[in-house]
């Protein structure tokens, strides 16, 4: 069996993927940290990264801070969710992360249309300025043909029954993300 030159650059990146060697997210044990509770949509492939425009510019690598969808058996086992409230999604829409704090940090969320729909990518992103101890939820919407898609970032306070007030982050700003050197054109 013969191989063209583009079966085998796509060929590649897929088996990077599949074997592990994603690029993930992760902040130091020792670090303060603030959590932050990522929501999708759609049961459609759709990942959280984290970009940093350190690196502009040149394109920023993406960090992959969680993954919801088809995609899941790729990205592991989750933990429980041990947030204040409760997500608007249900668990297999549903992740939560730490991140680094005092800092801005950049999202990019893309999520693609599973067939038979037309292989569509809807992106967007958002930042914003985590505090220690913070807890933070970021809600993606999407439509079914992935033509049309949002993400904004709420913080959630904690109740004294268990539930969350929810209410918009003020430093949050939004920044085009369906490819990483957006951010770097957006500085």
């Amino acid at each position: 069996m013969r191989l063209n030159r583009s079966a085998a650059v796509l060929c590649i990146p897929c088996a990077l993927v599949l074997g592990g060697c994603v690029s993930h997210y992760r902040v130091p044990s020792d670090a303060p940290y603030a959590m932050v509770r990522v929501t999708t949509s759609t049961d459609d492939r759709t990942t959280f990264s984290v970009l940093d425009p350190a690196s502009c510019p040149k394109a920023p690598w993406p960090l992959v801070l969680a993954g919801t969808g088809k995609q899941l058996a790729a990205m592991g086992r989750d933990r429980e969710p041990d947030m204040v409230g409760s997500s608007p999604e249900p668990p297999s829409r549903t992740r939560e992360r730490k991140v680094a704090v005092d800092k801005r940090i950049y999202v990019a969320v893309t999520s693609t249309a599973a067939p038979p729909a037309e292989e569509v990518r809807c992106a967007a992103g958002v930042s914003f300025i985590p505090r220690t101890g913070a807890q933070y939820e970021i809600r993606y919407t999407r439509d079914e043909t992935a033509q049309h898609c949002s993400a904004r970032v709420l913080r959630l306070e904690p109740r004294g029954d268990g539930g969350a007030n929810v209410a918009p982050e003020p430093t949050q700003l939004g920044f085009r993300a369906l490819r990483s050197e957006y951010l770097c054109e957006a500085r």
